[in-house]
């Protein structure tokens, strides 16, 4: 409970500096269940309304009780090889150009932290985020589809601007015009993400990484971004204070 506690504290606190609204919570869990509707994997498969999701009981303020991702367990498994010997196994091979691991600076927020700085500093995500744009040499604007972490439907918010996609702030604009629907200019967490799939700890970056290959290669059925997406992204982030990162391309 204290975890949610401060979770929700620290979205409130970023909801008050960015004008981010109640609404767009409500947005980002409506997507989530929209697209977990489409996902015969997904845990939570009805899609909700924006109003019953501000209208569900509070668990922790602004987080209402489908604000958050529920349960956590499941398992992941990928398989592997060197990039040149790809095609030996598929015909539609999807490559790994970055992958990166980031731990917190001082200063940065932490849940699980004693104390809090004086100063608050960038958190591990904006870290991770730079060096495997660099070790993938692409930019956010080559991205077509990001699965961000979402524990709490306030986390995709804070992580689009913290991973690049937007400046602090735009993220009500963008959720209010559906940039990040399956069918907007930037899709976000395309299979229903943590809030519709839950999070078992450890397999929430694999599953990201297999919706990404799914959507890369088009075999994502209705859930299926058009245009033939090329780069896909991941971001997770956990206690206490890890960021990863991954970028694949086709």
């Amino acid at each position: 409970m204290m975890t949610t506690q401060f979770f929700a504290m620290k979205i409130n606190q970023y909801m008050q500096k960015y004008d981010i609204t109640n609404d767009s919570l409500a947005r980002v869990a409506a997507k989530a269940f929209r697209n977990g509707s489409k996902n015969p994997m997904a845990w939570r498969r009805k899609a909700l309304t924006e109003d019953e999701i501000l209208q569900s009981p509070m668990l922790s303020y602004p987080l209402t009780q489908y604000m958050f991702c529920n349960p956590g367990e499941g398992g992941v498994a990928l398989v592997l090889c060197r990039g040149d010997m790809a095609h030996k196994y598929t015909k539609n091979p999807i490559f790994l150009n970055a992958a990166v691991i980031r731990s917190r600076r001082y200063g940065s927020f932490e849940v699980t932290a004693p104390s809090l700085a004086l100063e608050e500093g960038d958190g591990p995500t904006m870290d991770a985020s730079k060096a495997a744009f660099e070790m993938a040499g692409v930019g956010p604007e080559d991205i077509d589809v990001a699965q961000l972490q979402d524990t709490e439907s306030g986390a995709e918010v804070m992580h689009m601007a913290e991973n690049g996609f937007c400046e602090h702030g735009e993220q009500e604009a963008m959720l209010a015009n559906g940039d990040t629907e399956i069918g907007g200019r930037f899709p976000v967490n395309t299979d229903g993400g943590c809030l519709a799939n839950g999070e078992p700890i450890g397999a929430s970056g694999l599953r990201q990484v297999y919706e990404n290959v799914l959507q890369l290669r088009g075999d994502a059925g209705e859930r299926q971004v058009p245009d033939d997406p090329k780069v896909a992204y991941t971001h997770v982030y956990g206690a206490p204070g890890i960021s990863g990162v991954t970028i694949l391309s086709k």
